[in-house]
């Protein structure tokens, strides 16, 4: 089965981002695009609500994360439920892709298969996803004592912010067929993917850029604001 993986970011629903859309600075050496400050977004992620619908297209995991998953597949396989492939040479779709976007410059796809997605209307998921539409790899984690991310793929962490043309941007291309958090719910967005997401922000950049970035967000918050306001009201009424 054929799906664009979360991390395949090299068509952004919106085209190409717009240097003019630039913050004045870089965060592990990636270009910040504004969209994060002023895209709506839900107050958090809530399965109960989504039903994990970003989860049904898989993702891209870089090289060392997918070396990371294997070493732990035992504690994986654990959790998983009778729904779930439990044979980890079936878990990821054999195809490697060279990503400057990458850590390692290359990643792999999680393998989608057929399922019930419950409340979130898709009919294939993430090999990692379970009945209850939560994510094998982090709950696996979580109960061996780790922090829940710790063997996760960034761009599964970071939804629905992602990395394009070497820059840190919003998932638009992922976000379009969400009906809770993406723009087909904006009536329930309450601030920004920026406001939603940093606690993922913190644990992909450094202090010092996290410091430097909140700080930005708010000498700009009065201009990012007015602008999400008028974005989710043109969304609201598509």
């Amino acid at each position: 089965m054929t799906a664009q993986h979360l991390g395949d970011e090299h068509q952004l629903e919106s085209g190409e981002i717009p240097a003019s859309r630039l913050a004045p600075f870089t965060v592990q050496g990636f270009k910040v695009d504004e969209l994060i400050f002023t895209q709506g977004f839900v107050s958090y992620c809530d399965i109960d609500k989504c039903g994990g619908g970003c989860c049904h297209s898989g993702v891209y995991a870089d090289a060392k994360e997918y070396e990371n998953i294997l070493q732990h597949k035992d504690e994986i396989i654990a959790v998983m439920d009778e729904t779930q492939i439990k044979d980890p040479e079936e878990w990821f779709d054999g195809e490697w892709i060279e990503d400057p976007d990458f850590t390692s410059g290359k990643a792999i796809g999680t393998q989608v298969h057929d399922r019930d997605g419950g409340i979130s209307g898709f009919t294939e998921g993430c090999v990692f996803l379970d009945r209850n539409h939560f994510c094998s790899i982090q709950v696996a984690a979580a109960k061996n004592g780790l922090h829940r991310w710790a063997w996760k793929p960034t761009y599964c962490i970071m939804f629905p912010i992602t990395v394009a043309e070497s820059t840190l941007t919003y998932d638009d291309s992922h976000s379009v067929d969400l009906h809770h958090c993406g723009p087909q719910g904006a009536a329930n967005y309450v601030h920004s993917v920026y406001e939603a997401m940093k606690e993922e922000l913190q644990n992909f950049l450094t202090e010092e850029e996290f410091i430097a970035m909140e700080k930005y967000y708010q000498q700009n918050r009065e201009r990012f604001e007015a602008e999400r306001m008028k974005n989710s009201f043109v969304q609201i009424t598509l």
